[in-house]
């Protein structure tokens, strides 16, 4: 079985919180899929208010946002509702079935603590996106993945943990191609 058929045998067996599978969702529009950092992290933290406030632009262009986390459902539903994202379809994948299926690594010493990271932690903390209790795999690094018709057309591979992708020319991908 070839790595696009994985994937799709993933994304049609992942239920997201709204009981839709992820492939069933790309079938009616294209799928923003971030796949977050445990909750206590700056830089998850960091990322949901980047989503919150690009919100409106993703959504304006016909793409739906789905937040996949490391934790318990109701645990992140409250998480998500701090950032006005509570709405939100979201994956809750403990065992990172879904993270390890789509090619996310583990990180590296240097991806988790180097000095651009160390730097961009201060920055966040400093900005209010203070550190929280772990909930997930500290060492599980992040991805985001636009999907269509049940497949990844697109993703962004994350330098380290305090990568902050595109979200918006991720998400418009489809409409440049």
């Amino acid at each position: 079985m070839s790595a696009s058929s994985n994937s799709a045998n993933l994304l049609g067996h992942t239920l997201t919180s709204s009981g839709e599978s992820l492939a069933a969702l790309s079938e009616k529009s294209p799928v923003l899929l971030v796949l977050l950092r445990h909750e206590g992290c700056t830089f998850c933290r960091n990322a949901m208010s980047d989503i919150a406030r690009l919100r409106r632009q993703i959504e304006d262009v016909g793409t739906r946002i789905v937040l996949g986390h490391m934790g318990t459902a109701e645990d992140f539903a409250a998480f998500a509702g701090r950032y006005g994202l509570g709405d939100i379809a979201a994956v809750a994948d403990p065992e990172r079935t879904l993270y390890k299926g789509l090619g996310l690594q583990r990180g590296r010493m240097a991806q988790l603590i180097g000095l651009r990271v160390l730097c961009a932690w201060v920055r966040s903390t400093v900005q209010g996106h203070l550190p929280g209790r772990i909930k997930g795999d500290t060492l599980q690094l992040p991805g985001a993945f636009l999907l269509h018709h049940g497949q990844v057309v697109k993703s962004h591979t994350y330098r380290d943990a305090a990568d902050r992708p595109d979200y918006v020319t991720l998400a418009t991908a489809l409409q440049a191609a």
